[in-house]
């Protein structure tokens, strides 16, 4: 092999950059040279292989995920005077809400029914149930209706019923 292929094997840093320079340098020079390169490519090559190896062996864990807060059980909101509660149209999400209230509903399943978010969710338990004189209560992760004495089931109305019509019905 002679000198000029000898260093065109060599990598770019390593190329004796004119013919002066490839002159100077012996054939056992650039052999030298070509044999470090080499050597340092093998351990180049075998430190990748390792760290490819020590990619695969890692197990990537998920990270762990928290755990929901209990939330106490309490009554978040009084109902008010029977005088107080207020009908509330019959369809509306305020009535829709009250409804799955009445039943026992969740905040998730409340968000499915009222297509809201959590937030909002979350403020008109104690708004829009505050509004109609009714209160909320917590019991074991699941929100209830609680109606003021004497009245029997949520007041609503229809367009041809007057709000104090509605309000008798849902006492008697």
């Amino acid at each position: 092999m002679t000198k000029t292929e000898l260093n065109d094997l060599l990598p770019e840093n390593l190329h004796c950059k004119n013919a002066s320079q490839l002159k100077k340098a012996s054939k056992a020079q650039l052999i030298d040279m070509l044999e470090r390169r080499d050597a340092t490519q093998a351990e180049a090559q075998a430190l990748r292989s390792v760290d490819e190896k020590i990619q695969d062996a890692k197990i990537v864990k998920a990270p762990k995920a928290r755990k929901p807060r209990e939330l106490p059980d309490r009554v978040m909101l009084e109902p008010g005077k029977p005088e107080d509660v207020k009908a509330t149209k019959a369809g509306s999400k305020r009535h829709l809400m009250a409804e799955a209230l009445a039943k026992g509903a969740t905040i998730e399943e409340l968000m499915a029914t009222l297509g809201w978010n959590k937030d909002t969710v979350s403020s008109a338990l104690r708004t829009d149930m505050g509004a109609l004189g009714l209160g909320v209560e917590r019991k074991a992760g699941k929100y209830y209706l609680l109606m003021p004495e004497g009245v029997k089931r949520i007041p609503a109305r229809d367009a041809g019923t007057t709000r104090a019509d509605a309000l008798v019905a849902a006492c008697k």
